[in-house]
This record gives C-alpha cells, sequence and structure tokens, in this order.
C-alpha cells in the first residue's frame, strides 16, 4: 500500500494491523515523540511527524494503482488510491491430512479531497476452509472469525466485508468519522477494553485532540444471538456507546480512561432504538445509567503506557464490570466482583539487535465477566468478543519475538492459557453469552478457570518476505501447532501453510 499516500491524507485512517502499529511506535520512541498509539485505527495525521516509517520501501507505487488527483486539480492534497487485496495461502493439518485453502479477493480505495474530507471503501470476498477447531466455532456461531456471516460450501464457508468510512477533520482539534469498521484501545496484543476480534459494525466516531489529551466518543450498532430467521435478521440488534480519554502525562507516561454501555434494540415496551439519552458527550455514563432506572450493561476501565527507555515500553489495562468493595475486601469469590487485568511488556531492538522485537503480555479475567442478565446485552457482536476472543473465566500468557530486515521478517510466537469451561448445562462463568440469570453454580468461593478446566497451548513460527511493497504483497509461510486439552476434550492441529496475500487487517484464530 502507499502508506506515505495515506499519511498525507490528514482526515484518513489507517489500518489496524499490529506490525506495523508497533513499526510506528518504535519508530516514535527512537524520535522521542509522543502520540496517542493506544487509539487505533490512527489517523494519519497523527503518524506523520513519526520519521523512517518508509524504511520498507512503503512508498513505492506502481502508476496503475495510484491516481493522483493533485494532477487534475492542482491540489497536492487530493489524490485517490486504488489497491487490490487477494489472498491465495494453502494449507494442510499434518495432525490429520486435512487440506483447506483459504482465498479471498478485494479492493481498497482511498478519495482525500483536500485537507479536511476523505472517503474509504474496502471490500473483500472470500471462500475458504478452516482448520477443525475454527470450523467447529463457525458451525456453533454461524459466523467466520473477524469476517461476518457464513455461507456453507463445497470448500468450506463463503463470506464478505464491506467496510469504509467518511471523514470530516474542521480543524486540527476535531474529527468526525461515519462508517463500517473495528476499533482498538490499547498497547498489547489483546485489549480487554474494545478489540478488533470481531465482525465490523456501523459507527459514528468523534475525535477531540486539545493539548495533551485525545477524547473519544464512538457510537455504535451491533448484533448477536442467532434465531431470527432469515439471512440479515439472524442476529438481534443492540447498540453502544464508549468514551475513551487518552492523556499524554508526558513523553514517557499515557493514561486513558475508558468506558462503555450496551443496551438492547428491543425491551419488553417494544421498539427502544438508539437511546439519546447514552449521546452524552461527557464521561461518565453510569450515572445516566441510573437516571434512567436502566439495567443496561456498563463497563470501566483503565489504560496505561510508560516509556522506561527508548527500548522498553510497559503497558497494562484494568476492565471492571460489577464489583461490590466489601467483598472483594473479605476475598469471597463473590460471583459479582467481575473484572480483569492485563500487564505486558515491548522491547524494541531487543539485545541490542536491531530489526529483533519482543513482546510478551499476561491477560486474566474473572467468571462472569463481559456477561449480563440479558443475554443479548452481552459485551460481543456477531456472536464473538468484544474484547478477548477468550470470553471470560481464563488467564494468558501470549508472546511474541521478530526478526526483520530488508523486506524479511520472521516471527516466532507462543501463547499458554488455562480457561475454565462449561460442562453441559452448566454455568461456571466461561461463556459470556449466557446470561447470569441461568443458574450460577455457586455466589461464593468463584475463581479463575472454575468449571472445567482447560488448557490451551499454541504455537507458531512464521517466515515472510515483502514481494511488492506498494500493495504489501507478501510471500508466507508457516507453522502453527494447537492443542487444546481437558478432561472431557482433546484438540489437536498442526497447520502448515504456504502462499501470498496483501490484506492487512488483524484476523484472530488463535483461541
Amino acid at each position: 500500500m502507499a502508506f506515505s499516500q495515506l499519511i498525507q491524507a490528514q482526515s484518513s485512517f489507517l489500518p489496524i494491523n499490529r506490525e506495523l502499529s508497533n513499526l510506528y511506535e518504535y519508530h516514535a520512541l527512537n524520535h522521542n515523540l509522543a502520540f496517542h498509539n493506544s487509539v487505533r485505527p490512527f489517523r494519519s495525521v497523527d503518524i506523520a511527524p513519526v520519521k523512517g516509517i518508509d524504511s520498507l520501501n512503503l512508498s513505492i507505487t506502481p502508476k496503475f494503482l495510484l491516481f493522483n488527483v493533485e494532477k487534475v486539480k492542482k491540489d497536492a492534497h487530493s489524490r485517490l488510491v486504488l489497491r487490490p487485496l487477494f489472498s491465495v495461502l494453502p494449507a494442510i493439518d499434518l495432525s490429520n491430512n486435512k487440506s483447506v485453502m483459504e482465498t479471498s479477493l478485494g479492493l481498497f480505495g482511498l478519495a482525500q479531497m483536500g485537507r479536511k474530507v476523505s472517503l474509504s471503501v474496502n471490500y473483500i470476498s472470500g471462500n475458504s476452509g478452516f482448520a477443525n477447531y475454527v470450523d467447529s466455532f463457525i458451525q456453533t456461531t454461524e459466523v467466520v472469525p473477524g469476517r461476518g456471516y457464513a455461507h456453507p460450501t463445497k470448500q468450506g464457508y463463503s463470506y464478505y466485508t464491506l467496510d469504509g468510512y467518511v471523514s470530516y477533520s474542521p480543524s486540527k482539534y476535531f474529527n468526525f468519522q461515519l462508517g463500517q469498521g473495528r476499533n482498538f484501545l490499547g498497547n498489547g496484543y489483546r485489549s480487554l477494553l474494545l478489540s478488533d476480534n470481531p465482525y465490523s459494525y456501523p459507527f459514528f466516531k468523534l475525535s477531540t485532540n486539545v493539548w495533551n489529551f485525545k477524547y473519544l466518543n464512538l457510537f455504535t450498532m451491533m448484533s448477536n444471538e442467532p434465531g431470527f430467521g432469515g439471512t440479515n435478521s439472524k442476529f438481534g440488534r443492540k447498540y453502544a456507546s464508549f468514551h475513551f480519554l487518552s492523556w499524554n502525562v508526558n513523553k514517557r507516561l499515557n493514561i486513558g480512561v475508558f468506558e462503555s454501555i450496551i443496551w438492547q434494540g428491543d425491551d419488553s415496551s417494544g421498539t427502544r432504538g438508539f437511546d439519546i439519552n447514552y449521546l452524552n458527550p461527557v464521561i461518565f455514563y453510569r450515572p445516566v445509567e441510573y437516571s434512567l432506572g436502566s439495567s443496561d450493561n456498563a463497563l470501566l476501565g483503565l489504560n496505561i503506557a510508560v516509556r522506561l527507555t527508548r527500548a522498553f515500553v510497559f503497558y497494562g489495562q484494568l476492565i471492571i464490570d460489577e464489583f461490590l468493595l466489601k467483598e472483594i475486601e473479605a476475598r469471597s469469590g463473590w460471583w459479582a466482583n467481575k473484572h480483569g487485568f492485563q500487564l505486558g511488556l515491548k522491547s524494541f531492538n531487543f539485545l541490542k539487535i536491531k530489526g529483533l522485537h519482543f513482546q510478551t503480555e499476561v491477560n486474566y479475567v474473572r467468571p462472569y465477566t463481559y456477561s449480563h442478565g440479558l443475554s443479548l446485552q452481552n459485551y460481543s457482536h456477531y456472536n464473538q468478543a468484544l474484547a478477548h476472543p477468550l470470553g471470560a473465566n481464563f488467564y494468558e500468557s501470549v508472546s511474541f519475538l521478530r526478526y526483520s530486515i530488508k523486506g524479511f521478517s520472521i516471527e516466532g510466537m507462543g501463547l499458554v492459557a488455562v480457561i475454565g469451561a462449561d460442562s453441559a448445562g452448566s454455568n461456571w462463568g466461561g461463556n459470556i453469552f449466557l446470561d447470569y440469570g441461568t443458574p450460577k453454580e455457586q455466589e461464593f468461593d468463584n475463581k479463575v478457570s472454575q468449571g472445567v478446566k482447560t488448557n490451551l497451548l499454541i504455537m507458531g513460527l512464521k517466515i515472510s518476505y515483502l514481494l511488492y511493497p506498494s500493495i504489501n504483497l507478501r510471500l508466507e509461510s508457516g507453522l502453527v501447532m494447537r492443542n487444546k486439552i481437558s478432561d472431557v476434550l482433546e484438540e489437536t492441529s498442526i497447520m502448515f501453510y504456504l502462499g501470498v496475500k496483501t490484506e492487512l487487517g488483524n484476523i484472530y484464530h488463535d483461541f
């Protein structure tokens, strides 16, 4: 992709991509620059001061893929970018000799009209087969992870995504964005606040940048819960509002405060729709919820990032669903003390080796977190968690070691998790789609990994080479070993794949 062209487009946004996010953060650290990198997708104008991001020749753009409108309008801030999207990734599961193929085809387009207005469209249509455990997930949820509704085919499942936005920046302080897409809040690989794990959703977003503060208002329409009949009405409608205030205390410390609330589109009184009371632009929502006498699903959170040196960044998150202080002090294990935390560390030029990056983090979420008394109001969209893909009632450690040089990269990853699963008819708090009105196993003495204790191990090695930087065309090969085991379950897959791809969005199969 012509990233340098996108960066010049001040009202546009860059794709949410872990590798690129780490690249931006590395160069920002290297130049001692502060930007709000816990709010993704990044706005291009925020990345513009970060020098060095074209070090992989990402600015090269063939003429047949880029038509610069400035040649017509004589306006250096107007342009049109078109880029093909495709992937062809044949794979084989060495544990059972099952062969699958991931194929997709699409188009990315960006129109920048002066400094203030931009439009973007991202379309992908795919037909893919998956490992058995992903196939089981799709059969249960009727959703291809991160891709939307699954249509069964001979090859596996077909799907399509159509994302895009209209962005308007009346000044350097404000940006208005209307579209369909995903968002991510945090500095880690996972987010316990809001992640890009599920399928995209319609949204309206207002970003305010004043001094060292960035304030995000995000209003969305979401859905889940299958069983309403018909492809489009298969998921019940709900709405969500989010506030996130990011403060760069100085060039080393960033603190973010988060809140969200989810409510269903229909209740006992009929069609509720979008509740205008939640258009309140001022943090916090809890007083508004209480004034409405509602039982909507509200969450509070904290995000923190500390630059220890130019090479090391410490980060963390805290998510609070519900709690009662006296029960926490009593250490009673009360079921409704629902919270989670994240701790992580990034190292750039690890061991003083240029191009070697290391990241490790721990995530911990108590039982019943993100769930709600009304199942439609749980913290999910399209039958996938809005935060961590494992839901709740787990602890996890995940690490990455990546080396990059001149378009070549090799990355190893390791994930270990302990999950508390449910046996038939039980509710131990791991399944966020069960309402907590469903009989719980116990009021007190609840602890993480209760229920059917399940161990998850994922190890992977990925090698890629950037064949055509302008469209991010990569030759990629990898081996991913996954083992999930409990007293009632054992799943093993060893997937080897080799192919080419241009897509940039994060897709998560590590669950």
